[in-house]
């Protein structure tokens, strides 16, 4: 197998992550807004239903999630890149554009590690939620989850501003993500 065929496969690959990622946030949107606005028609009728407020932190955190993977896949989450408006020289720039990706992967593996490691507890103590004994896993696998797709981001990021050296966009992060 060619090296370009490698290649297309995985933007194959990543792009079709990226389209389910912005396909379960919808559906995750819409289970929110239905138990919010199912919550609201019950409690004017005064009929309050127990445990739609548990409910609600599936989607929440699931949604919390993905879209922070999703901003760091288009390179839009909050950054302080100070250090770019008074340093004028390229080369300075694109080795703190490096540097500033190493770093960020070595916390991102660590950060992944911690959750898959809080993740297999938690599916190994089965904890369920107080009132509708949901499986807390369901939750709690979305911070793996989160923090896995940030990290892979991340590490694309790097490998890109590694290979691309000069013609690496410095201020991309204004541009939008991996395509």
């Amino acid at each position: 197998m060619s090296n370009s065929n490698v290649k297309e496969k995985g933007n194959k690959v990543i792009n079709g992550l990226i389209k389910f990622q912005k396909i379960f946030s919808v559906i995750m949107i819409i289970l929110m807004l239905s138990l919010v606005f199912f919550q609201v028609i019950l409690r004017s009728l005064n009929l309050p239903l127990m445990g739609i407020e548990e409910l609600l932190i599936l989607p929440t955190i699931w949604l919390y999630m993905i879209g922070a993977a999703n901003a760091s896949q288009e390179r839009s989450h909050i950054s302080v890149d100070i250090i770019e408006v008074f340093l004028k020289n390229k080369k300075l720039l694109i080795i703190l554009s490096i540097i500033k990706n190493i770093v960020s992967l070595f916390i991102g593996i660590i950060l992944t590690y911690w959750m898959f490691i809080h993740f297999s507890y938690s599916l190994s103590m089965w904890k369920l939620s107080p009132l509708l004994s949901m499986p807390l896993f369901l939750v709690e696998s979305a911070l793996f989850v989160g923090v896995f797709l940030m990290t892979l981001y991340t590490f694309m990021d790097t490998i890109r501003s590694i290979k691309y050296r000069g013609d690496y966009p410095i201020n991309s992060n204004r541009e939008g993500g991996v395509q």
